[in-house]
């Protein structure tokens, strides 16, 4: 009987051949095992401590036992608890506990920053990234807001990061000078994520003031106006965030700083930035109060002339960005405070009420609509 003999390059093709398609198959199975027969449904992952469980990350169970409205971060140290409802000036909360009503896939404008931004005190509908919406030129712009109290420039800088993700066409970071120096300062020197950003590292987290109590009576000052509005003005634990003392300071150069590498990270992805910086409520009334003769405190003083000189060098900082925007809003703000308009309607709180923040997004809105039209 003839005895059948393989060549050898045969031979050599035929393992190929099988070993091609054992792999082709393998592969199918892996990426799409319903070609194989195998039910989507009924597809195993081995249990592995190197892959999380995503779902338990997002539907976080001790989130939403919590009765906290704001919950501790490794890295923000702080964010607000998620899918929470609206109720007395805070809220709603979407699922990753920004305040919005839904998450967008591209917004076209994400606002970050911080209570400022929040809106804390007032509806959803009136803080300024919703009232910006309103007023926007393009009339289908979708905003979305990225801000939580707390946060000071390494979280704007930060959430930054997180916001390129959503593609948007603009990024709008707004700084707060009452308490953002401050705060930047204790997070980069106490957090040491963010210690890179340090402007000057024989500086330590104990450098930090006291600032001592927002409440405090006697700190306070209640000023009286000729149109019968009230105010007790706080300028003492403002002024702690606004001096010459050296963790004032660096907190401006962090925040100079986060400005500059939030730029650099929207130019990247072709994303437009808008920077602002909105005052303290002393500083919008220091034209006001100066025009009535009114006799405020030392502190009051210094504050307004130390803050005014800090938001200049910052927006110096700012405005030799390349294709950085700024807009200014002590001029808008201090304007409106002649106004009839109640620009903070609550007698401590250094938060806007509807008619701040109106003047806010109003001041934002052109510059906004022009950039967006390009």
């Amino acid at each position: 009987m003839e005895r059948l003999h393989l060549k050898p390059e045969w031979l050599m093709a035929a393992i190929v051949m099988v070993g091609t398609t054992a792999l082709t198959l393998l592969t199918i199975r892996w990426i799409a095992p319903q070609l194989l027969g195998v039910p989507v449904d009924l597809q195993l992952v081995q249990s592995s401590k190197m892959l999380p469980p995503f779902f338990d990350g997002v539907f976080r169970a001790e989130d939403y036992a919590s009765h906290e409205f704001l919950l501790k971060d490794p890295v923000t140290n702080v964010r607000a608890k998620p899918l929470m409802e609206a109720a007395n000036g805070t809220g709603p909360h979407d699922l990753l506990g920004f305040r919005n009503t839904d998450i967008p896939d591209h917004p076209d404008v994400i606002a970050i920053g911080d209570s400022q931004t929040y809106g804390i005190g007032e509806p959803i509908d009136s803080n300024w990234p919703s009232q910006l919406a309103g007023m926007l030129k393009d009339e289908h712009a979708v905003v979305y807001n990225m801000a939580v109290g707390g946060w000071a420039a390494p979280q704007y800088l930060h959430m930054a990061s997180m916001a390129v993700k959503f593609r948007p066409r603009m990024l709008i970071v707004a700084y707060y000078t009452g308490n953002d120096p401050l705060e930047s300062f204790v997070s980069v020197y106490g957090n040491s994520h963010w210690s890179e950003l340090m402007p000057d590292p024989r500086l330590d987290k104990s450098d930090a003031p006291t600032v001592g109590n927002i409440l405090d009576v006697e700190s306070s000052w209640p000023a009286k106006f000729r149109d019968g509005g009230k105010i007790r003005f706080t300028p003492v634990p403002r002024l702690a965030a606004n001096d010459n003392q050296p963790a004032a300071q660096a907190g401006y150069a962090i925040m100079a700083e986060s400005a500059r590498r939030i730029d650099a990270l929207a130019r990247e992805h072709g994303i437009a930035v808008v920077f602002t910086v909105i005052p303290t409520r002393e500083l919008v009334y220091a034209q006001k109060v100066s025009k009535e003769g009114l006799s405020p405190p030392e502190s009051y003083r210094q504050l307004v002339e130390m803050e005014s000189k800090n938001i200049d060098r910052l927006a110096s900082v700012i405005q030799s960005i390349p294709d950085a925007h700024y807009v200014d809003l002590v001029i808008p703000l201090q304007s409106a405070a002649f106004g009839k308009k109640i620009l903070y309607p609550r007698m401590w709180d250094g938060h806007p009420g509807v008619a701040g923040y109106h003047v806010i997004a109003s001041a934002l809105a052109t510059v906004v609509s022009e950039t967006l039209a390009r």
